[in-house]
């Protein structure tokens, strides 16, 4: 309690003032002890800001019917009072104001004696719901109540101090010091720690350490039970105790709270990207064949709830689809209603926004996002990690793109001991078929969803946005932004132009530019991995952007082709080639020629003489394809010696010879 009288005291900020008059009409006055400077206020007004902890009360002045304590009897009260306590109170209120009514002396025993005696037989009188909680007190002695006057007067007439201190009471610990010393010691050792151990171990380790501790100091310290290590811990802040055994991120997420959130005024101030995984399988629409399921990057205005663009796809959270929202949600919506006559209504989202607020994603961290941001002068906010209910209003959309989904090829959280479905098995809707339906819901069923809180609806709050907003903002140059939404890598320039992923770009531009310049030089190159029928080349000397067209395999093999579909036809024709044994057919024919080769060497090997016989046999090609004629052998008769011979053949032979006929008499 204060009162607005000499010797009040206040602080605001880091100034003090002292009251100095009441000048009536609802004002006093106060002086500041810094300068002595007194000013003015309305005692609503400062009393308002005294309840609102603006200023806070140095020092309290008390009524002299109601003097201060000087040693508080009640240092703690209960914060509830269940209905038993408050018919405790009652109780004994029921006494005192009787006591104190009739003018007993507090020193009379028989003055109290007729005030106990009176208020009992009034109390006869009440309903049965009051004398059953009446019931249970007992009726107090003279002294009892002397003592609860005492404590009412000395309180400054706190009734509160009556009520039974004994549950709110804080009862002395009655183990040993030590023993508390070693409980805490041991709950920070093993129960505080990541994936620490359970309270029934943790007493253990208690026990064992005051064993070692009897037996190493010669004490006889009692080791406590396993209900008092429970206490201890239960007495540390839960979220103290979820941050060190499972981690911060789980104790953020187990304790989060949400207060007013962010302030956005207008539309298009704060806008919200996220991608999910659609819970989903759709079939290709030409073949049929399960595709798997696709992708979904949502662009949603955070005031309004407003959905400004949709984009579908199988590439999963990249540079490329993030691009491809932001371009859908920038541009007009009338072409796109236009092709789908189910959408009836206006779908007016366009412009490029003022804040981008995303998640730490790798696509989000890019150079390519980056610049998309510089390009359309918009700043660039990250969400903290794992905390995803900063931005609940895009993941409660994203959710309900995934509710509204049919039962047909979708996926459902695996459940234990249940039966599994096939969602490649049965799914039936077509991937078109898809698109188009998120694109009517997007459009046209979700702006006019009710919010059950506030009662309003998404598009009511564009529309109203619109009109109190200035005009959307749209660029000028649509080139300028596929440029830098361009996935972005280096590659070498030369006399073929440019080759990415087996395919040749060039352009005569380019080609005069690498005349001029050098014969072979490196630069960055960006392409859309939506189409790679061309990309975009810089010149580093001439300072500029240049878009080149692929040349092989054909010239229009890249016109409307993604990145993926391309590799995907590399992936089917080496496939094809892999079950036509491509490879072991090739390395067959290489042994054969290998073989060939070494048998021609030795052979030649065989037949080498000198090169001047080699020539004089007038060998070419042109006779390795001629029939090869038979060669007859015929025998030819011995010539027979002459007679100058036979003379002369002993002289030259050095040894005897002989002859068989000699032999055959």
């Amino acid at each position: 309690m204060i009162s607005f009288a000499r010797g009040l005291v206040l602080r605001k900020g880091l100034r003090t003032l002292e009251f100095e008059r009441d000048l009536g009409e609802g004002k006093v006055q106060f002086k500041y002890l810094d300068t002595f400077e007194v000013n003015t206020f309305q005692v609503s007004k400062i009393y308002r800001e005294i309840l609102s902890r603006d200023i806070t009360v140095v020092q309290e002045i008390h009524s002299p019917s109601r003097p201060p304590l000087d040693e508080p009897l009640v240092l703690k009260l209960p914060s509830v009072l269940s209905p038993q306590q408050e018919a405790l109170i009652a109780f004994r209120m029921d006494y005192i104001r009787a006591a104190m009514r009739d003018g007993a002396s507090p020193g009379s025993a028989s003055q109290l004696k007729e005030v106990i005696s009176r208020v009992e037989n009034k109390s006869n009188g009440l309903d049965d719901k009051e004398c059953k909680l009446y019931s249970n007190f007992k009726v107090p002695s003279p002294w009892t109540l002397l003592n609860w006057i005492k404590r009412y007067q000395l309180s400054g007439s706190n009734a509160f101090v009556l009520c039974d201190m004994r549950a709110i009471a804080q009862k002395p610990k009655r183990i040993h010091h030590l023993v508390e010393v070693i409980v805490e010691q041991m709950i920070v050792k093993h129960y505080l720690q990541l994936r620490g151990k359970s309270i029934k171990a943790t007493h253990e380790k208690v026990c064992e350490e005051i064993r070692l501790i009897n037996r190493r100091d010669g004490l006889e310290l009692p080791a406590p039970g396993e209900k008092t290590v429970s206490r201890r811990v239960h007495d540390i802040p839960e979220y103290v105790r979820y941050t060190k055994r499972l981690g911060p991120e789980l104790a953020k997420q187990k304790f989060r709270y949400s207060m007013k959130g962010d302030q956005s005024t207008r539309i298009l101030e704060r806008v919200e990207i996220d991608h999910t995984l659609l819970d989903i399988w759709v079939l290709d629409p030409r073949t049929g064949v399960p595709l798997g399921r696709p992708w979904i990057t949502v662009i949603m205005d955070r005031l309004s709830g407003y959905a400004l663009g949709v984009y579908i796809s199988f590439y999963g959270p990249s540079s490329g689809t993030v691009s491809k929202a932001i371009r859908c949600s920038i541009l007009p919506k009338n072409d796109l209603v236009a092709e789908i006559p189910e959408i009836d209504v206006h779908w007016s989202a366009m412009g490029v926004p003022e804040t981008f607020v995303v998640d730490n994603g790798l696509e989000f961290h890019a150079r390519v996002f980056r610049r998309i941001g510089w390009h359309l002068r918009a700043d660039i906010i990250y969400n903290p990690v794992r905390q995803p209910w900063l931005k609940a209003s895009i993941e409660r959309v994203m959710m309900e793109f995934n509710r509204i989904l049919p039962n047909v090829g979708k996926v459902f959280a695996p459940v234990k001991n249940a039966v599994v479905l096939s969602p490649a098995k049965s799914a039936a809707i077509l991937f078109d078929d898809l698109c188009i339906c998120l694109l009517i819901w997007a459009a046209k069923v979700h702006p006019y969803h009710i919010h059950p809180k506030t009662l309003v609806r998404p598009g009511d709050l564009w529309e109203e946005g619109r009109q109190s907003a200035p005009p959307a903002m749209l660029p000028t140059d649509l080139s300028q932004l596929e440029l830098a939404a361009g996935i972005a890598d280096e590659r070498t320039v030369g006399g073929d132009g440019v080759f990415f992923k087996y395919m040749r770009y060039n352009s005569l531009e380019l080609q005069d530019y690498r005349r001029q310049y050098g014969i072979k030089f490196r630069t960055e190159i960006r392409f859309d991995p939506d189409n790679l029928g061309c990309m975009h080349v810089n010149l580093p000397k001439a300072d500029k952007w240049i878009q080149v067209p692929l040349q092989r395999p054909c010239f229009d093999y890249g016109n409307g082709l993604s990145l993926l579909q391309h590799e995907l036809i590399r992936s089917e024709a080496g496939k094809r080639l892999t079950r036509n044994n491509a490879e072991e057919v090739l390395y067959i024919a290489k042994r054969e020629l290998d073989d060939r080769w070494h048998e021609a060497i030795n052979r030649g090997l065989k037949v080498r003489k000198d090169s001047d016989l080699i020539r004089a046999q007038g060998l070419t090609s042109a006779n390795l394809f001629k029939p090869s004629t038979p060669q007859i052998f015929v025998p030819q008769p011995v010539p027979e010696p002459s007679f100058a011979m036979v003379e002369a053949l002993p002289k030259v032979m050095p040894f005897k010879a002989y002859n068989l006929s000699d032999y055959e008499e």
